[in-house]
C-alpha cells in the first residue's frame, strides 16, 4: 500500500472517531465562550435556566428539550474534584442528573429512576483520581476527561406549574470544590483553558476539513487516553493526531492534504449513510435503542465509533435508553413527509406510550431540528398537560396541524409549522416493551 492510500484510510477512520468529540467541542465552545449571556454556561458553578426553551431562547442544540428546566455546569477537574449535592425532591417530581465526557459518552444518569427523589452527594473527579472517599459521600464518579458536561433536568408539571417551588429546587443544588467541602486549603490554580477558536458554525460543528485534527488534538488534551485506544492513537499520529499537539493544516503539502480530505469525505459519507437508516421505521416512527450510553456501547471498535458519530448528529448528549427512549417521525403513515402547509394529521394513541416517568411529543423544523415559532406559543404536548381529553377507553387522539382544530379539540392540539416538520417523542423511564422494541407506535394519518 502506498503512503497516500494509507493516509486516506487513516483519515477516514480518524474522522469517524473524531466526529462526536469535535462536534461536542463546537457546542462546548459556544456554551462557555460565545453564547449570549442569558444562555452562557459557567465552569464549576451552576447556571439555572428558569424557563423552558423557546424558538428565541436556548434554541441552538438540535431537538432542545421543552419538558424540563435545566441547571447546567461545565466541570473543569484539572485542579481537583468537585462535590455535587442534589436536593430532596417531592415524590411527584421527575428529575435526573446527567454527566457526559468530551468524547460524548454518557457516564452518569442518576435521579428518580435510579435512586428515587432523596438528596444525594457525589464526588466527581477527573481521570486517574484515587483519593479517599470523604465521609457523607454517596458515590464517587471518575470521568475519562478533565472537562465534563453536567446538567440537571426537573420536569415542568404542566401549565399550572408552581414556578416558585421549581426555582427553589434549582437553587438547592450545590457544587463545591473538594478542598472547600473538606475545609482545606485549595491546590495551586491551573492555567486558564486556551480555547481553539472553531472556524465555521460551532453550533453544528462537523469540521469537514483537515482542520478537524486541530480540534481533536485539543479535545484529546483534556483526556487520559483509554488503554484500549493507545494503539489507535499511534496509528492516527501518522496524520498529525496527538493529544494537545498544535496542528496547522495549512502546512500540509497538496498530495497529503488531498489524501486526508478524501478520507474525511469517505468517513462523512459513512456517517450520513448510517443516519439515513438508523432503524426500520414502525408506522413512520424510528426509535433506535443502541445509539446512546457509556463507553461500553460507544467505543472499542470501528462500528461503535460510527454509532458514536451518528449519535452526535442524531441527538448529542441524549440520555441512555434506559432513562429515555426517543422516537422520531418525519413521515406520515403513507410514508409522505410531514408538512404543516399541506396537511392536517390525526394521531390516535391507544393506549398512550408505556412509561413510568412521563411522555411528550415536540415539533421541530425538519431541516434544522430546531423549534419553529408558532402563533400559539405551544411546541409540545405531553401527559403532564392536565387538560388533555381522553376517550372512555383511555385512548387519546392528538390533532397535529398548523391551525387550531377548534374549541372541542383545542386541548389535544399539537401545533405544527406551515412547513416540513418532524416530531420527537420523549418517553422517560420506559417500560420493557419500549426497550425491547415490542412497542408499535401508531402512525400519523392525514385528516379528512
Amino acid at each position: 500500500m502506498d503512503g497516500l492510500a494509507d493516509i486516506r484510510q487513516i483519515a477516514e477512520q480518524a474522522y469517524v472517531y473524531a466526529y462526536s468529540p469535535v462536534m461536542a467541542y463546537g457546542l462546548t465552545y459556544t456554551q462557555i465562550v460565545t453564547a449570549p449571556e442569558a444562555e452562557r454556561q459557567p465552569v464549576n458553578t451552576w447556571k439555572h435556566f428558569r424557563t423552558l426553551a423557546t424558538p428565541d431562547f436556548n434554541n441552538y442544540i438540535p431537538w432542545v428539550n421543552t419538558d424540563t428546566v435545566y441547571s447546567s455546569s461545565w466541570l473543569d477537574l484539572r485542579a481537583e474534584p468537585v462535590v455535587l449535592v442534589t436536593p430532596e425532591f417531592p415524590k411527584h417530581r421527575f428529575q435526573n442528573i446527567q454527566i457526559n465526557d468530551v468524547y460524548g459518552h454518557n457516564i452518569v444518569n442518576r435521579g428518580t429512576r435510579t435512586h428515587g427523589n432523596g438528596s444525594r452527594r457525589y464526588l466527581i473527579a477527573g481521570p486517574g483520581w484515587s483519593g479517599p472517599t470523604p465521609a457523607g459521600i454517596d458515590e464517587v464518579i471518575v470521568g475519562e476527561s478533565w472537562l465534563l458536561k453536567m446538567f440537571a433536568r426537573i420536569l415542568v408539571e404542566g401549565a399550572d406549574e408552581n414556578w416558585t417551588e421549581l426555582h427553589a429546587l434549582q437553587d438547592r443544588f450545590e457544587l463545591h470544590t473538594l478542598s472547600a467541602w473538606l475545609k482545606q486549603n485549595p491546590p495551586p490554580p491551573v492555567a486558564a483553558i486556551d480555547w481553539v477558536v472553531p472556524d465555521g458554525n460551532a453550533r453544528l460543528f462537523e469540521a469537514r476539513t483537515p482542520n478537524f485534527i486541530c480540534y481533536l488534538n485539543f479535545v484529546l488534551g483534556m483526556c487520559r487516553i483509554h488503554e484500549s485506544e493507545i494503539a489507535l492513537m499511534q496509528r492516527f499520529s501518522k496524520i498529525g493526531i496527538d493529544p494537545g499537539l498544535d496542528f496547522d493544516a495549512s502546512k500540509l503539502d497538496t498530495p497529503r492534504r488531498n489524501a486526508i480530505q478524501a478520507g474525511i469525505d469517505a468517513g462523512y459519507e459513512r456517517i450520513q449513510k448510517r443516519l439515513a437508516h438508523l432503524d426500520d421505521p414502525v408506522n413512520g416512527w424510528v426509535y433506535p435503542l443502541n445509539l446512546r450510553g457509556p463507553r461500553s456501547i460507544l467505543a472499542g471498535s470501528d462500528d461503535a465509533f460510527l454509532r458514536r458519530a451518528v449519535l452526535a448528529r442524531y441527538a448529542i448528549w441524549g440520555p441512555e435508553s434506559a432513562e429515555v427512549v426517543y422516537m422520531t417521525a418525519e413521515v406520515d403513515l403513507d410514508g409522505e413527509p410531514l408538512d404543516g402547509s399541506q396537511h392536517r394529521y390525526r394521531f390516535h394513541l391507544a393506549p398512550p406510550p408505556p412509561v413510568k416517568g412521563f411522555w411528550s411529543f415536540t415539533v421541530y423544523d425538519a431541516k434544522t431540528r430546531l423549534l419553529v415559532k408558532h402563533p400559539s406559543g405551544r411546541y409540545k404536548i405531553g401527559d403532564r398537560d392536565r387538560d388533555l381529553v381522553y376517550a372512555a377507553d383511555g385512548s387519546l387522539t392528538l390533532y397535529v396541524q398548523h391551525d387550531s382544530p377548534g374549541a372541542e379539540h383545542q386541548a389535544n392540539w399539537l401545533p405544527a409549522p406551515a412547513m416540513p416538520f418532524q416530531i420527537v417523542a420523549r418517553l422517560y423511564w420506559p417500560e420493557a416493551e419500549l426497550l425491547d422494541g415490542r412497542y408499535q407506535p401508531p402512525g400519523l394519518c392525514k385528516a379528512g
